[in-house]
């Protein structure tokens, strides 16, 4: 009967500890998001202009430019995204351990960085990071701080997929970019689906902060 104590308060103190310790990382990665309203809306004076603006075809480089060589769980840029108030670091790599820090810009198949003409995919989880995403519309402005630049994009269309959809992380011919994440966004456990933005390039300009 002891015994049978002993072990029953064993699974709870188990239990209490997991549950601390995934309370504890989820604390964490939440607090990677600066939520300041005002200093998102800093970034550009027009953020709140949802008119639909002509998409950039291209995205101009230095001639015989070289990709930057991105290290995986590296910050690279930062995601601001004034409608909701929230200033992301864009880490490299979506990876469990990269995802952690922030937003994951896939690298693979089909992706390239900002500062390339192509298609920028940046994923996160849906109860840290990108918790608020759901509130976001046709005509919203996201931008992307990187490598000295301020990429603007202008979100196009939404939808929900199922999470084996192979469609989504694919080479676009021109300059774009795609957040990803789970859905529902209440869901508990493994979501079975993903909510996903996909935004034009409207605008790129000199970074004057220089905060990356």
């Amino acid at each position: 009967m002891i015994l049978a104590r002993f072990i029953a308060w064993g699974f709870v103190l188990v239990g209490l500890l997991i549950v601390g310790y995934n309370g504890y990382k989820w604390w964490g990665e939440i607090n990677i998001v600066v939520q300041d309203p005002q200093l998102a809306m800093s970034i550009a004076e027009d953020w709140n202009d949802t008119t639909t603006q002509k998409a950039l075809t291209k995205v101009e480089t230095e001639p015989n430019a070289k990709p930057t060589k991105l290290e995986t769980g590296e910050k690279i840029g930062e995601l601001i995204i004034p409608r909701i108030g929230g200033i992301l670091p864009i880490v490299e790599g979506t990876d469990p351990n990269s995802l952690e820090k922030g937003v994951g810009k896939y690298k693979g198949y089909g992706t390239v960085a900002p500062d390339q003409t192509g298609h920028v995919v940046l994923s996160g989880h849906r109860d840290t990071v990108f918790r608020k995403i759901g509130k976001l519309q046709d005509g919203d402005r996201l931008y992307i701080r990187f490598k000295g630049k301020i990429y603007t994009y202008q979100i196009r269309k939404r939808w929900v997929t199922h999470a084996d959809d192979r469609t989504v992380i694919v080479p676009i011919n021109r300059p774009v970019l795609t957040l990803t994440t789970c859905y529902p966004f209440d869901y508990i456990g493994d979501a079975p689906d993903r909510y996903i933005i996909r935004a034009d390039l409207i605008e790129v300009k000199d970074d004057q902060t220089q905060s990356i």
